[in-house]
């Protein structure tokens, strides 16, 4: 097989492929980045010895911050740079008029994605957008760089709304 960027053949053990036409070289000469989401221990260490990024749902930020600790340890301890992992968090987010009614919304947002309970869902955030941010916070304190906010709601009608206020949230942080 010649480069993916030059096209060619390829013949493996269950496919093969004649004639692919040439491909866009990546943007980077090592390819795109590669992030994981582990929180076990071995995930963490196989997360600092050989990833690009961390990206985990913990449901503290003192978990993250242990969690990221890990991390880097393990990136220190196989030669590279302690910080080589880029930190980030994913977290799933309701910003409503009331503490209670940004879990009621967390509630609806578990069950109808997955069939759970609240909480059995990690790393949300809910209540008043200072509750939100605070809560967002806490993480970007422990140290996350980048947010993966999902909109935690149950229907179309209420996803315009949230997506407003997450983009207020994002000049507080």
């Amino acid at each position: 097989m010649r480069g993916a960027a030059g096209g060619g053949s390829f013949r493996g053990s269950l496919l093969r492929f004649d004639e692919l036409p040439p491909m866009t070289a990546p943007f980077r000469p090592a390819g795109p980045p590669v992030w994981l989401g582990a929180a076990s221990e071995p995930g963490l260490r196989r997360t600092g010895r050989h990833y690009d990024g961390w990206m985990p749902y913990p449901p503290s930020a003192d978990g993250y911050a242990g969690g990221l600790a890990a991390v880097r340890s393990a990136a220190a301890g196989a030669g590279r740079a302690a910080d080589a992992v880029t930190p980030a968090l994913f977290i799933s987010v309701a910003v409503t008029g009331t503490v209670e009614r940004g879990r009621e919304l967390l509630t609806e947002f578990a069950r109808a994605s997955y069939g759970v309970p609240l909480e059995q869902i990690q790393a949300l955030a809910a209540g008043p957008a200072d509750v939100v941010a605070e809560r967002l916070h806490g993480y970007v304190a422990a140290g996350a760089r980048h947010l993966a906010v999902r909109i935690a709601t149950a229907g179309l009608e209420s996803q315009r709304e949230q997506l407003e206020h997450v983009v207020k949230l994002k000049g507080s942080l």
